[in-house]
């Protein structure tokens, strides 16, 4: 009986939600050199071969589905920065915290409900601090109903780059 009424309740919210989508996407977690400035390369972590890695855009509603592979030598976790994750903590990406992170060649599925947020938002590495060697970008969430018109909405951020790895700078000769 109990197991009846859990789906009728998210059948109920699948309705109130309306017509919200599965945005599926894959992630392969690398490392690339890259010159950002035309004359030295810096070693940094990348997504599917892209630095910067492109922004990730839903809308309200939507359930984002972002299946990881962590290419990397070393374990990652995906962090959706300022997600409520209400009864969804294993999903929050805080290594030794709420998941063991993951391992290098392994794989990760991250299932992100966005219904009762909107707003501009980031995702980024959460081990060792990888978000310093470029494992970051853009999360935003449209608003179902825009609350005021506009000619544009733009995503501008900046990035800080280091000449040496974030394992480099805190080593300890």
């Amino acid at each position: 009986m109990l197991f009846l009424i859990w789906e009728l309740l998210l059948l109920l919210n699948s309705a109130a939600i309306g017509f919200a989508e599965r945005v599926e996407l894959f992630w392969d977690i690398g490392r690339l050199n890259i010159s950002r400035d035309g004359y030295n390369t810096w070693d940094s972590i990348c997504v599917n071969n892209a630095v910067p890695i492109p922004p990730v855009h839903v809308t309200q509603g939507d359930v984002l589905v972002l299946n990881v592979r962590n290419s990397l030598d070393v374990p990652t976790a995906v962090h959706a920065h300022g997600i409520y994750h209400n009864y969804t903590d294993y999903y929050d990406g805080a290594e030794m915290v709420t998941e063991c992170g993951i391992p290098p060649g392994e794989n990760f599925t991250y299932v992100i409900d966005t219904t009762t947020q909107a707003g501009d938002l980031w995702i980024h590495g959460h081990v060792h601090s990888q978000l310093t060697d470029g494992f970051r970008t853009p999360f935003i969430i449209h608003e179902k109903v825009k609350p005021t018109t506009y000619d544009k909405d733009e995503v501008l951020y900046f990035e800080d780059w280091n000449e040496r790895t974030f394992e480099d700078m805190v080593a300890i000769d």
